[in-house]
């Protein structure tokens, strides 16, 4: 089942336009959903680009160490001559996430277009004003709406760009979970992996030590981390290939009535998203074992 195209566009004509912030907010989702215009790639490369290396420097400067295991699963994946999207998913420790895990990125990635994540990002925390629709837009975060399920605009805007070809990634717990259990998985990114054109390669990461900078409860949202106590950890985990389950889902979809196609839609979102869970789920437990033996636990 291939998304309509159309689906996404028509969603940004429903939205308001009564007040200059959502005309600022829908004509932003409209450049966002092309991004096809002459001064589109270069301004979004620029504050990408700054963001992920400013990230670079806060995490060399704001903590005391920083260790990432196996990022080359993901940019052997991103620098690869490729003909299918990409998807990450990963754990959500604080709403300073993204952009502070993209400062690992090699630096001859963090200025190339086809490198660079798209992501999903709450609205309600970065769509705030006029100014910070245009930042945010540029900076390749794709406004999502907690509660408004797997067909809203945001999921049709993440399906556009991985099908055409581009890197998105996604926290698919959904809000920031700082608990030792992580939430189950939503189902949005089940629905983008099944229904984009060309099935992404899914790569799971798993990351700690944001939320010791960026507690919940401060009263100051700031990251405040400590060069001589604040720590981070990031593995990357084996990319997972769905294009079997998918090839599968079409072939018994078309033979069903629409009732039994609802039915096993949800079916196989559900065991999609069960399975990232599950590949994050174990990213977690081997850090747990890498932080005890680099003597990083006292921190986390």
């Amino acid at each position: 089942m291939i998304p309509d195209r159309s689906r996404a566009q028509e969603l940004i004509d429903q939205l308001p336009r009564q007040t200059w912030h959502e005309r600022s907010f829908a004509y932003w989702a409209e450049k966002q959903l092309v991004a096809n215009d002459s001064w589109w790639k270069p301004l979004s490369t620029a504050v990408v680009g700054t963001a992920t290396t400013t990230m670079s420097l806060f995490l060399r400067l704001g903590f005391r160490k920083v260790v990432v295991d196996d990022l080359h699963k993901l940019t052997d994946v991103l620098e690869r001559e490729r003909n299918r999207p990409i998807v990450t998913v990963a754990n959500h420790e604080s709403t300073a996430d993204d952009p502070i895990i993209w400062g690992v990125m090699p630096a001859r990635l963090r200025w190339q277009p086809d490198c660079t994540r798209w992501t999903l990002g709450a609205r309600e925390l970065l769509y705030k004003h006029p100014l910070l629709n245009g930042f945010f837009a540029l900076g390749q975060t794709i406004p999502t709406v907690r509660g408004d399920g797997i067909y809203q605009l945001a999921v049709e805007i993440g399906l556009r760009k991985l099908n055409e070809n581009k890197w998105v990634h996604v926290f698919p717990e959904g809000k920031v979970n700082q608990e030792a259990q992580m939430l189950r998985f939503k189902w949005g990114v089940g629905r983008m992996i099944m229904e984009a054109e060309r099935t992404p390669i899914v790569v799971p990461m798993f990351f700690t030590g944001t939320k010791q900078i960026m507690p919940l409860r401060q009263k100051v949202p700031v990251p405040r981390p400590n060069p001589l106590k604040s720590t981070f950890y990031m593995r990357v985990g084996d990319a997972v290939d769905f294009a079997p389950l998918v090839c599968e889902w079409k072939a018994t979809r078309a033979q069903l009535s629409s009732e039994e196609a609802v039915q096993l839609d949800e079916q196989v979102r559900i065991s999609i998203v069960d399975q990232l869970w599950g590949s994050v789920n174990n990213l977690k437990v081997e850090s747990a074992v890498k932080i005890h033996e680099l003597g990083l636990d006292d921190n986390q």
